[in-house]
């Protein structure tokens, strides 16, 4: 996702550091990292983390980064309505807005809508501080997954389960289409397919292609080989909400089966996904596709598989986490590169034609994080037994405390943690505690590797003082900018 803001010169100078030059329009993205509260910008080129952003109260929340053409939108997952606006010039947070909860964004260039899907209610709103851009415009309810135009005049394509129609929303003004793309109350989505709209049905099976120009104009219509049964709402296809250049790709996380839909041709494939450790269909995510791979999201494996269109089979699956934890996976595609982040754990892959390539998201000194690095501390190991005080000699620490992970949960803004004593010069007179690394697949090489250092000096002995305790600050609540109903109003 390139960011069209000016090449950022950051002044954040720490301890006689001279201030870094930071270029975020390398073709490098943005990807969230929910234990510390951060938002990570990896470089293209280098393949390596140059700057962060702390966003506050999202700790252990999913988030989801969408950017604008000169914003970036944090949306927090679980129905919270809450967005985050950050400004990548200045890596700084500007604005918290809370829309209500289940309310989603969708946003691509200078258009940005908020919608209640519940409801039926589309509001446009500015990409710049989310303040309301005209009248809320109220549609048969509930509504299916949207897609946005990234180019053009930015039409927002709506569909409206009730009556199994589309509508299509530009300036802030729908036009419905008077033709039903399918029967009402199935449950269809909208994706795009090289710009094109194309409704899926995950009820009947079906993918239809639309006419930009005119919503009541059908295309082809493509079947899933998915049974005869109409599927469940409780069990939906997943699918990408923007495909370009390949195949779409659609998972039936209850079938573990993948499928290919090539929509000019009207061609359908599927693979069979490789047999689990255990299985879990809860733990999949939505798939990509990209430069000639099928990649699926698989948190309850941790790792993501690897499916070559051109051989029909499965490559070495690309793992960041082990099998059952708590990883977050997922699969997107950025300026030509594929971009898989544990937006539960440190570590990131980048993938292009150089191939797989290790990155370590929030490297120490990282611009952005005050405390130069937001990677928790491992817990301190056990203090020996009591020995008779003396005075402290040249070198030693007074006394230490160590920062532990913390644990997973919302949190206020005010009552984020921020530098304690766990981390930056309340750490330069003790020895480094190495943090251990991730396990890399075959075919990842790390983009920073370790640095060897000679072995510390031997301790001299320890000086037994109290614990320092560090109050927490007063939280300060965020105002919300939206009315109670959920949608803010002009």
């Amino acid at each position: 996702m390139g960011v069209t803001a000016a090449a950022a010169l950051l002044g954040a100078v720490s301890r006689g550091i001279a201030p870094t030059r930071l270029d975020l329009t390398d073709g490098g993205t943005w990807l969230p990292a929910a234990a510390t509260s951060t938002l990570i910008h990896l470089s293209g080129p280098s393949g390596q983390a140059n700057a962060a952003v702390t966003v506050p109260g999202t700790a252990g929340s999913d988030l989801t980064v969408t950017t604008t053409s000169a914003r970036i939108l944090v949306s927090e997952g679980g129905g919270a309505g809450r967005v985050h606006l950050v400004d990548p010039a200045r890596l700084a947070l500007v604005r918290t807005t809370d829309l209500g909860p289940g309310v989603t964004i969708a946003a691509a260039g200078r258009v940005a809508y908020a919608l209640d899907a519940t409801a039926g209610r589309v509001q446009r709103l500015s990409p710049d501080d989310l303040s309301p851009a005209g009248g809320v415009l109220a549609l048969p309810a509930p509504l299916g997954g949207v897609a946005l135009a990234r180019s053009g005049d930015g039409t927002l394509w709506v569909p409206l389960r009730a009556t199994g129609e589309v509508a299509a929303v530009r300036g802030g003004v729908a036009r419905r289409g008077h033709r039903p793309v399918a029967p009402p109350g199935n449950a269809v989505d909208i994706i795009l397919v090289d710009g094109r709209p194309v409704a899926v049905d995950a009820t009947a099976g079906t993918l239809t292609v639309l006419d930009p120009e005119n919503p009541d104009r059908w295309g082809r219509v493509i079947p899933l080989p998915l049974g005869k049964a109409p599927r469940p709402p409780e069990r939906p296809l997943l699918v990408a909400p923007r495909t370009d250049g390949g195949p779409v790709p659609l998972l039936d996380p209850a079938a573990r089966r993948l499928f290919l839909v090539d929509v000019i041709r009207g061609r359908v494939t599927g693979a069979d996904l490789p047999s689990p450790a255990r299985p879990d269909e809860s733990g999949f995510g939505t798939p990509l596709v990209h430069a000639g791979h099928a990649y699926v999201p698989d948190s309850g494996g941790g790792v993501v598989l690897d499916y070559d269109l051109a051989r029909g089979r499965f490559a070495e699956p690309v793992r960041l986490a082990g099998p059952g934890g708590d990883a977050r996976l997922t699969a997107t595609a950025d300026s030509g590169q594929v971009w898989i982040n544990d937006a539960a754990g440190p570590d990131a892959v980048m993938i292009n034609e150089r191939g797989r390539t290790l990155v370590t998201k929030q490297p120490p000194g990282l611009p952005g994080l005050p405390t130069g690095t937001a990677r928790p501390l491992p817990a301190a190991p056990p203090l020996p037994a009591p020995e008779p005080a003396r005075p402290a000699g040249r070198g030693e620490a007074a006394g230490a405390t160590s920062t532990r992970p913390p644990a997973a949960g919302r949190t206020s803004a005010a009552t984020d943690p921020g530098p304690g004593p766990g981390t930056g010069a309340a750490l330069e007179n003790e020895p480094e505690r190495p943090t251990p690394g991730p396990t890399a697949s075959p075919g990842i090489r790390p983009s920073t590797p370790p640095p060897s250092r000679p072995p510390p000096p031997p301790p001299p002995p320890p000086v037994t003082v109290p614990p320092v305790g560090t109050p927490s600050p007063s939280p300060t609540p965020v105002p919300p900018s939206a009315t109670p109903d959920g949608l803010p109003l002009g």
